[in-house]
């Protein structure tokens, strides 16, 4: 029987805490969490007594963690501003990565990313977990029978607390809320729309006109976005992301092709994840299949993203998401604020 592949945790947060901790469980034959580092105690206390990880493998400086523990994996969740620096770190020390989104806060960051990752000769992915919840797995099956798609659209919109600021007691608010930390409406949350959008489309996108904006909150950081994007096969696609707007019928993105449509709810029960339209049949509800106990509970996908990620390290097969998806992704963004500033449409490098 293979050895568990040991963990390092960089960053010991809310998502850790309550969303990557369930996947950990339910790869307990795979995964070992073998050393944590964090700055703030509690969440290394925390996170330690979740998983028994000894105090001398708790460290409040990721580099002393890269230094003295013996790990083969490290997971990166920790503000997005501190992506770039802990990625090059870990990829220098010849650990593979796994990253939560963004990889980076600039295109600038992320060149330097993948240099250190190809000098190094490191696995590295970033967590697009959309793309694995029950409802968006069954749509990418039905992509092919659909045939070339025309346009798509997702919408994520959702209404901040009236403090959301860089002063809100909560820290995960905080640095959302901050330039500084690398938040904002369009890269926090709208990131997710853009990627899940585009997998359904198949298409690179190729220009992007937008307005990226602070139109409500007291912050300094966009809080909503609308992206009008075109791929490079000439299909079109909307995104639409907001912190100001109430969240109703929020959370979901949608494919318009030659023989009919998908409308994946990414926020929904499973029992509403996905719906198919044909001109034979109309709008239509897909069942999907079975899961277990620890997927069936995953709403946002990240026990199943976890699994083939994991899997595929094991393995030493390819990663589900490569780096060229998740740099793909950033460049919309950057193109997007850039699109704001000058008013027009930007063009993206090929991929």
């Amino acid at each position: 029987m293979q050895k568990p592949i040991r963990l390092g945790l960089i960053g010991c947060g809310g998502i850790v805490q309550i969303t990557h901790a369930r996947a950990y469980r339910a790869l307990s034959d795979t995964v070992q969490v073998a050393a944590l580092a964090d700055v703030v105690p509690e969440n290394l206390q925390k996170v330690g007594e979740m998983f028994d990880v000894p105090a001398e493998k708790q460290y409040t400086d990721y580099r002393e963690m890269l230094g003295h523990a013996a790990v083969d994996v490290v997971t990166i969740a920790t503000p997005h501003s501190f992506h770039a620096e802990q990625v090059i770190a870990a990829a220098n020390a010849g650990v593979a990565v796994i990253s939560e989104k963004p990889m980076a806060t600039t295109l600038e960051e992320a060149d330097q990313i993948l240099e250190a990752v190809r000098n190094n000769g490191v696995p590295y992915t970033v967590v697009h977990n959309y793309i694995f919840t029950a409802g968006m797995r069954v749509a990418m099956t039905e992509l092919e029978a659909l045939g070339k798609p025309h346009f798509g659209r997702s919408t994520g919109m959702g209404l901040k607390p009236a403090d959301f600021s860089a002063a809100h007691p909560t820290p995960a608010f905080a640095w959302r809320a901050s330039k500084a930390k690398g938040g904002g409406c369009i890269i926090d949350t709208s990131y997710h729309e853009i990627y899940s959008v585009c997998a359904l489309m198949r298409s690179p996108v190729r220009y992007v006109e937008a307005r990226v904006q602070t139109l409500r909150l007291d912050i300094d950081v966009d809080d909503i976005a609308m992206l009008l994007c075109e791929h490079e096969d000439g299909s079109i696609t909307t995104v639409s992301g907001a912190w100001c707007v109430p969240g109703t019928d929020s959370g979901w993105c949608e494919m318009h092709a030659e023989n009919g449509s998908l409308r994946v709810n990414h926020r929904h029960n499973v029992a509403d994840a996905l719906r198919r339209y044909t001109r034979a049949d109309g709008w239509k509800q897909l069942e999907l299949p079975a899961f277990g106990e620890a997927e069936s509970a995953d709403a946002s996908g990240h026990v199943r993203y976890f699994t083939e990620t994991f899997n595929a390290l094991a393995a030493d097969t390819v990663l589900p998401v490569l780096p060229e998806m998740a740099y793909h992704n950033l460049a919309i963004i950057e193109a997007a604020r850039k699109a704001t500033t000058e008013r027009r449409a930007i063009e993206i490098p090929p991929l």
